[in-house]
């Protein structure tokens, strides 16, 4: 199931609507790296398309649409628009520390930033090409991976400076990969198609899991009491104890795709979707409460807000929760 063909849908797989017109498309950036540039936008929050959020120290940044990222100091209060070398959409951001980090995007953009997003610079890598990549995670040290449309999957071991090609479990591997999560030593794939793998030397190899599901997985999320949950299509959500090895179906109550996870400070997880829906969980996952946020724009990230508070990433830009919208469906 390839999808994500537009601002229209691109909530719609998280950061896969849009992969499935990807591929062909020309890269409109100049070849070869360019230098940091700091080009600071007149950006409404709240009206531009945003696929991911997350925050270092007092620090939040998120990505989004036309390569654009968004940055605040002040809890989510204020915004400042900095443009990145690149104009096509930015669908996923992490940092090693508060200083370096790495955003990718459409067309095999990626960018970093050496100075906690005030300044971006191009990281040109041939071997992406034209298609999507949709996220990238921080493993540990200097090590990044990144991971998109038809089975990219990029290592990074100089805090992506450099990009090398790896394989993801054979060599003809195209299924869109959602997400990879870090869980104690090992990492944990989740893609389309109710694809499931697993990696214990840090994405040189994988195994792939048995899936209980055959629709698209979208998220994943790492538990602290050790569960780990997969997340998709039509409010599937999957629990595991094992790693992966095993599969206990959460009942949710929606059909609504959700996109993203985060566990609270307070131990609350939640989930976040298509249409403004939130599921909460009080009980590291085991279930779900259902809460809609007004007027129902979906949302693609969440973050915590450095001493309390939540950001949602999404359709309308940066939205704050509203506590209101914590009220059983």
């Amino acid at each position: 199931m390839k999808h994500r063909a537009g601002i229209a849908c691109a909530l719609l797989g998280a950061s896969l609507c849009l992969a499935a017109t990807a591929r062909g498309e020309d890269k409109t950036e100049a070849a070869g790296p360019t230098p940091a540039q700091r080009v600071v936008v007149e950006v409404r929050s709240d009206r531009i398309l945003l696929l991911d959020i997350t925050q270092v120290d007092q620090r939040i940044t998120a990505v989004g649409e036309r390569g654009f990222t968004l940055v605040s100091d002040d809890g989510g209060q204020t915004w400042k628009g900095v443009a990145t070398p690149v104009t096509r959409t930015l669908t996923g951001v992490a940092f090693r520390d508060a200083k370096v980090g790495v955003a990718v995007g459409h067309g095999g953009s990626f960018v970093r930033t050496e100075d906690g997003g005030a300044t971006w610079s191009q990281v040109t890598v041939d071997e992406a090409g034209p298609d999507s990549l949709l996220g990238v995670t921080h493993v540990a040290g200097d090590h990044f991976i990144a991971y998109g449309a038809f089975g990219l999957f990029f290592d990074s071991q100089d805090a992506g400076r450099t990009w090398q090609r790896a394989t993801v479990l054979t060599e003809d591997f195209d299924r869109h990969i959602s997400q990879v999560i870090v869980v104690g030593t090992s990492l944990l794939m989740v893609a389309e198609s109710g694809t499931l793998a697993r990696s214990d030397d840090g994405g040189a190899t994988w195994v792939a899991l048995t899936s209980p599901y055959e629709g698209s997985y979208f998220g994943a999320l790492a538990v602290k009491d050790g569960s780990v949950l997969a997340f998709g299509m039509r409010g599937n959500v999957y629990r595991s104890l094992d790693l992966g090895t095993t599969w206990q179906k959460v009942e949710t109550g929606t059909t609504t795709s959700l996109m993203a996870g985060r566990q609270l400070a307070d131990g609350r997880v939640m989930l976040v979707g298509n249409s403004g829906l939130i599921a909460e969980s009080a009980d590291n996952g085991q279930s779900f409460v259902l809460h809609s946020a007004k007027p129902g724009k979906g949302f693609a990230a969440l973050v915590e807000k450095p001493g309390g508070g939540i950001l949602f990433a999404g359709e309308s830009g940066v939205t704050p929760l509203d506590p209101a919208w914590l009220k059983t469906r």
